[in-house]
């Protein structure tokens, strides 16, 4: 422990050393590669928007100079997932794949860390060990790293394709890994998938996978998160899942949730789907609350919509993509979609049920007419409850510009009621679970005092008949007990007990079983 204290202490104080001349003098890096730069100078635009990006680190590095042509120190800035020097040149990490790279001359040592992708190379150096544990910690987070298999392994398979749970072999901590094949992918769900892990690097959030790290090796990209495990909302409902009401509402208040947070970042989803939806089964909370998580992304730039209204399905494409000329507002599709789905679980699903088929077979005759939703909004109808028709034709209003927004759709009536009616149901089952735990508790106690009874009586006629046999002062069982009352105070405490409990006949194993059904 002293040493520990003592190495940790020797870190702190440690001074920074001048590693330039051993980068300078000798040459084990190639001159090709470090000319070769994977540095892209930002524009005016990408400047100015990191003004609004917090800060991670900030620090002087040791790297190669193309303008100089050699190692010198430049002032390099982290943000999440982009790396910025003090040229304006930048890098964005996810792409690049993270080696460590030490230079030894003598006892003098330069370590450092080289970035490369198919672009080129960028390598820095640490003038300290601090410097050194504070970069590597923090660029792990964004970077491609190597060797998954020789540190981590991987215990079980999951139901949802290319996931499994994995161990990290330094401390047994469990993760969930999803492992895809480059041969597998075309360009554009490359792209698809890198937004994705671009998003997921920038933002914790509820609602969203917590990512952990990202490896390479060779054709497999192995992408780690934070433990979870579950399938699907659209094969648990094909397995027979029955949503509750309170469920349904769970799911979403946080869809409405998660999204908002996309939209705040500019961001947004745009495949609010029941395959794209998994329930987690790891649920540690008291309540047993229905928790989601929502994957496959379809983030893409606006000159891309073409793209995304394609793979939708006609129902989740809100009215004013559906036409040209219409004003499309992506930041807001989300939010339509969850209408979508709220019709679907609450409408559609009670009525036609669903088949043992893939998704886009069980809709074909999925559709949503507004039309139908403002008529039993005016009706006197006992099917739905009047909040719930309310909730739908205002996520479901064909103009934008009149549909419900995301602060308002958060505190809606119908969540509301959903959850004091969630909150009631737990308070009556709280009160159900404590009078049945009574119950038990008292019957128990009784049968226990009964018998402790019983044996009381027996040492006391016990008692009573050797001294009446031996001393015939003693009478009566009052005389014996007032004459013993001052050595040992349990009898009389049995009697009273006995007093205050009236006492029965102890049931059979039958008759409590009978009891506790009843409650």
């Amino acid at each position: 422990m002293k040493q520990t204290k003592k190495r940790l202490s020797y870190i702190k104080n440690q001074k920074p050393a001048n590693i330039e001349w051993i980068l300078n003098l000798l040459d084990q890096i190639p001159k090709y590669q470090l000319q070769q730069t994977n540095l892209k100078t930002a524009s005016q635009t990408q400047l100015q928007g990191l003004q609004d990006c917090d800060q991670i680190l900030k620090s002087d590095l040791y790297t190669f100079n193309n303008k100089t042509n050699k190692f010198e120190q430049i002032t390099f800035s982290l943000y999440p997932n982009m790396l910025i020097n003090s040229y304006g040149e930048f890098l964005i990490l996810s792409t690049c794949i993270m080696i460590k790279k030490i230079i030894q001359y003598k006892e003098f040592i330069a370590q450092g860390l080289m970035l490369f992708n198919h672009y080129g190379n960028l390598f820095i150096f640490y003038e300290s060990y601090v410097q050194q544990l504070s970069w590597e910690k923090q660029l792990k987070r964004f970077c491609k790293q190597q060797n998954f298999s020789q540190k981590y392994t991987i215990k079980e398979k999951l139901s949802i394709p290319n996931h499994f749970v994995c161990a990290k072999n330094k401390n047994n901590r469990i993760y969930t890994v999803q492992m895809i094949r480059f041969t597998h992918l075309n360009d554009q769900n490359y792209e698809q998938l890198m937004n994705e892990i671009n998003i997921l690097m920038c933002f914790k959030q509820s609602g969203l996978n917590q990512f952990h790290a990202l490896f390479e090796d060779g054709e497999i990209l192995y992408i780690l998160y934070d433990y979870w495990i579950g399938d699907t909302l659209f094969k648990q409902l094909q397995q027979g899942l029955q949503l509750t009401m309170q469920q349904i509402s769970q799911i979403i208040y946080q869809l409405i949730k998660v999204c908002r947070f996309l939209t705040i970042n500019n961001l947004y989803h745009a495949a609010i789907l029941p395959t794209n939806i998994i329930l987690l089964r790891n649920n540690n909370n008291a309540q047993q609350q229905t928790k989601i998580t929502l994957f496959n992304f379809s983030f893409r730039d606006a000159n891309q919509a073409s793209s995304i209204i394609q793979k939708l399905p006609n129902a989740w494409i809100p009215p004013e993509f559906q036409c040209l000329n219409g004003k499309q507002d992506f930041l807001q599709i989300d939010l339509y979609q969850i209408g979508v789905l709220l019709y679907y679980l609450t409408i559609f699903l009670p009525e036609k049920g669903i088949k043992q088929v893939p998704f886009n077979k069980t809709i074909d005759n999925f559709q949503i007419s507004y039309t139908w939703l403002k008529g039993l909004q005016n009706k006197n109808q006992l099917q739905y409850s009047y909040s719930l028709i309310d909730f739908l034709c205002q996520l479901l209003d064909p103009n934008p510009q009149t549909r419900i927004t995301y602060s308002a759709a958060i505190c809606h009536q119908w969540l509301i009621n959903q959850k004091h009616q969630q909150n009631s149901n737990e308070k009556e089952n709280i009160k159900i679970l404590a009078s049945l735990r009574t119950i038990l508790e008292l019957r128990e106690q009784n049968s226990n005092d009964q018998a402790s009874s019983q044996r009381v009586d027996q040492k006391l006629e016990q008692h009573v008949t050797s001294s009446s046999e031996e001393e015939d002062q003693v009478q009566t069982v009052d005389d014996y007990l007032h004459r013993i009352s001052k050595e040992r105070n349990c009898i009389p405490h049995y009697i009273n007990v006995m007093n205050i409990i009236t006492p029965f006949k102890h049931p059979s194993r039958k008759s409590v079983n009978d009891q506790i059904n009843f409650i």
